[in-house]
């Protein structure tokens, strides 16, 4: 008689197997990669705010180191005083009108140096680029900022200062904005 041979289960996958495994692999990879891609792009964003907010605050720092009565604080035409945060985003549209008419009012880098005064603070506010794209080289970092003088009582005096950082983010118009403000009391 003839003997059956038995079955024996094979160990291990076919190549079917196999290649569905692998395609599953990799659309996981995929999505993973996105993923690391716009984490990245946000830790790119996010250090440019960082920046910018570094480069205001070391304004604002400076500004306060300055004499009350510094020709540099001197206080702003009422197109920037009445609208120092710029509630309609002139900041935002370049090339326009409002925007011209907004960078004119406001107190720029000439103004930091006016006068042969001493700036302490950053002398040229531009950070390189880490992302290694020779293309992007340098963010730079506009100043600006706008002074509000008001006589709170008789001998007291209240200066507000709004420091503006305008960058450009993935080509999109970006600002930063810090407040400080100063009190003079007596001999106004």
């Amino acid at each position: 008689m003839l003997r059956r041979a038995s079955f024996r289960p094979r160990h291990g996958f076919t190549t079917i197997e196999s290649l569905i495994a692998a395609v599953v692999f990799l659309v996981g990879l995929a999505g993973l990669l996105g993923a690391l891609v716009q984490a990245r792009g946000a830790t790119g964003q996010a250090r440019r705010l960082m920046q910018a907010t570094d480069v205001a605050n070391d304004l604002a720092e400076q500004i306060q180191l300055w004499n009350f009565d510094d020709p540099r604080l001197a206080a702003n035409a009422v197109l920037c005083a009445n609208d120092p945060l710029d509630k309609d985003r002139k900041l935002h549209k370049p090339g326009t009108g409002d925007y011209n008419a907004y960078v004119a009012c406001m107190h720029g880098e000439l103004m930091l140096r006016l006068g042969g005064a001493s700036f302490g603070g950053l002398q040229r506010p531009a950070f390189r680029d880490e992302d290694k794209v020779e293309s992007r080289g340098e963010t730079v970092y506009q100043r600006f900022y706008i002074v509000r003088t008001e006589t709170v009582r008789d001998g007291v005096q209240r200066m507000q200062v709004w420091v503006k950082v305008l960058y450009l983010d993935a080509g999109e118009p970006r600002v930063v904005t810090t407040q400080t403000m100063r009190v003079q009391m007596g001999g106004v």
